[in-house]
């Protein structure tokens, strides 16, 4: 029974991707946003806890990528599609390809975690922006959206920005590219001597940074941050090996 503790965690994070969308299918997709932040938080301890009792094994693994896909990517896509029809950028007839836009974000996320789990190359860091990360900054767009028309205490308010209809359309592009990518990203594991640790050190503090100075859309500013900060970091780490 102990050995299935990590998996019912897992099922714990898909239970909030379904909650999360049916919220969307409700009009409420800030409160889907907020089923998946609790999703994310099982989809930390599940790999915590699965490591703590030595019960990490295949199923765990599969289960996992699974529950991902409905959290991470349907429900951060279905997120993406709600905005795109209430922003009017489609007529309620008709094709219009903005309608379909949202779909890169769980067909990314799909092929990304299949590769993942082949990958043997992601033991230490990350090829490709993680799901769990994607899926966070995507869905935090409704945030933003829940936001407009409120006092801001941000810093800086770039909202309006954030909300035009090139980033609508542009981003689950462009977020899918990076997720099944083979760019080198940071991952938030320290290890003693790892020259990358600075770096990443820096990307917690920037993380912080982001929310007080942009409020609502700091997770998405972060995102854009995360990317520059790991091409940045790996550049370095290159050029010092290089050097040496």
């Amino acid at each position: 029974m102990i050995q299935s503790i990590p998996n019912l965690i897992t099922l714990g994070n898909l239970s909030c991707g379904l909650l999360g969308i049916t919220m969307v299918m409700q009009g409420n997709p800030f409160a889907g946003f907020l089923f998946m932040i609790l999703g994310a938080i099982l989809d930390f301890f599940d790999g915590f806890v699965a490591r703590l009792l030595k019960a990490d094994g295949e199923l765990g693994k599969q289960l996992d990528s699974m529950a991902d896909v409905v959290t991470f990517g349907v429900l951060p896509g279905l997120i993406w599609r709600y905005y795109i029809q209430n922003q009017g950028y489609c007529s309620a007839s008709g094709f219009c390809i903005n309608n379909y836009v949202w779909m890169f974000i769980p067909l990314g996320a799909a092929y990304r975690l299949a590769k993942f789990n082949i990958d043997t190359r992601q033991t230490t860091g990350f090829l490709g922006v993680p799901t769990p990360i994607t899926g966070l900054a995507l869905a935090s767009w409704s945030w933003i959206m829940y936001s407009m028309g409120k006092p801001t205490f941000s810093v800086l308010d770039v909202r309006e920005i954030l909300t035009h209809f090139y980033f609508w359309l542009y981003v689950p592009i462009l977020a899918s590219y990076m997720m099944i990518s083979d760019f080198p990203m940071l991952a938030l594991k320290f290890k003693s001597g790892d020259p990358l640790n600075k770096w990443k050190y820096a990307l917690l503090g920037l993380g912080i940074i982001s929310i007080a100075l942009f409020g609502a859309a700091g997770v998405a500013v972060f995102y854009f941050i995360y990317i520059l900060i790991s091409f940045i970091a790996n550049f370095a780490i290159q050029k010092q090996s290089i050097n040496l």
